[in-house]
């Protein structure tokens, strides 16, 4: 070793021994005054106002999912929605103004609580950050998979749900209310969606099979007189009824006339029980039509009449349900067969929104506190404080050691 690094290390041992006697000296101060911040903020952390977290999985359930027969193999229905519907759905569950409107309309939460959420809740994201979807498919498993399994679709099975507010109660409230918020958002969709597209569909049917009667009936009558013009022939020309009916006719549109007269009747008499078969199929097919519209079209009017509340208007439509069939003869076939199709749908809606909507997990009333952490701030405050001791006490020392210096030094 050289003499100029012995020096050095001979300078750094003597800084160092100097400093740790300066510290040493000041042992006290800087123990106490670690001691006495350090239980300061153990004290001040009981009078910060503590957050508690509640948290839920609620489980979707989706009245599209009926059984269907696939190569005669029956696939149950699945819980959770298709994504296209959760988008769809999606703005009103992040709808701020539906939220509080949703919140004030149920009254179960006082004038102070509702302008706490209005205050809140003022935009999309303030919602947005409490409800996250869980995926059938996440994407781990979509690189795992490389793709989706044959006639599997990715969907969303439900919604991570979760809140902080201080206190216990409120927590778990708050989360029970956007359960039942998320769920009268996806009924108030599909419902409104249900209504509108079997409206449409009834009107276009309906105009259809309308045309299709008069179709039908001219055809009909069409050959009616045919027949009876035939008839006439038979009566003017009786001989033409001992005409062979083997014979050669031409192939070309138009060759059925050389059909002997009784041959043409047999034809025209098959036709006509086949066209009036179809024509009360129609008529039938009608009957059901004019039925279902003016089911759906109360129901439409309904829409716009009532509050965007899913319960309300699924209550309208089973309310409506009934007004309509309270005078029908439930003898007619086809009655009963709208009655029964109208059960089977809101059924289907009263099992995916109040059955299999509902919480698998959760709401969790928490029993501790997630903030503020005592122990992290004791242990935070304890090492800030030993250091801004340490550091104080060595500037102090370095001024009552270089005070007359500085303050004899001459002024330019």
């Amino acid at each position: 070793m050289t003499t100029e690094a012995n020096h050095r290390s001979t300078v750094d041992e003597i800084d160092f021994t100097a400093l740790f006697a300066i510290l040493w000296r000041q042992r006290k101060l800087i123990a106490i005054g670690t001691l006495t911040a350090t239980l300061l903020a153990a004290a001040l952390s009981f009078f910060i106002p503590k957050t508690y977290r509640s948290e839920g999985f609620y489980q979707l359930g989706n009245p599209e999912n009926k059984i269907t027969n696939k190569t005669d193999v029956q696939k149950e229905n699945f819980v959770g929605i298709p994504i296209p519907l959760y988008k769809k759905s999606a703005p009103q569950f992040f709808n701020p103004n539906r939220l509080y409107f949703f919140a004030r309309e149920g009254k179960s939460f006082s004038d102070e609580e509702l302008n706490r959420i209005k205050a809140k809740f003022q935009k999309e994201g303030d919602i947005n950050k409490w409800i996250i979807p869980i995926f059938a498919y996440s994407k781990g498993d979509m690189r795992e998979l490389a793709q989706l399994p044959k006639d599997e679709s990715n969907s969303v099975l439900g919604l991570s749900l979760s809140y902080e507010a201080d206190s216990p109660q409120k927590t778990y409230k708050f989360v029970s209310f956007i359960g039942q918020y998320i769920r009268d958002c996806l009924l108030y969709v599909s419902s409104y969606d249900y209504v509108k597209d079997n409206y449409s569909k009834v009107i276009s049917k309906l105009s259809k099979n309308e045309n299709s009667i008069i179709d039908l009936q001219f055809n009909l009558l069409q050959n009616i007189k045919k027949m009876l013009d035939i008839k006439a022939i038979l009566t003017k020309y009786p001989e033409a009824a001992k005409i062979e009916n083997r014979q050669i006719v031409s192939v070309q549109e138009g060759g059925f006339r050389f059909l002997g007269p009784v041959t043409q009747l047999v034809g025209i008499e098959s036709t006509l029980a086949d066209q009036r078969r179809n024509l009360d199929a129609l008529e039938r097919e009608k009957e059901i039509l004019i039925i279902q519209r003016e089911y759906f079209s109360k129901c439409n009017d309904a829409l716009k009449k009532f509050s965007k509340q899913g319960e309300i208007i699924f209550s309208q439509l089973k309310s409506i349900k009934r007004e309509v069939f309270k005078n029908k003869d439930f003898s007619k076939g086809t009655v009963k067969e709208v009655f029964n199709n109208l059960n089977i749908d809101l059924q289907t809606f009263d099992l995916a929104f109040y059955t299999n909507c509902r919480f698998i997990s959760g709401p969790t009333v928490p029993t501790r506190h997630i903030r503020p952490r005592k122990s992290v701030i004791v242990i935070i405050t304890c090492f800030l404080s030993f250091f801004f001791f340490i550091v104080s006490t060595l500037i102090l020392h370095w001024w009552q050691s270089n005070k007359k210096q500085i303050l004899s030094a001459p002024t330019k």
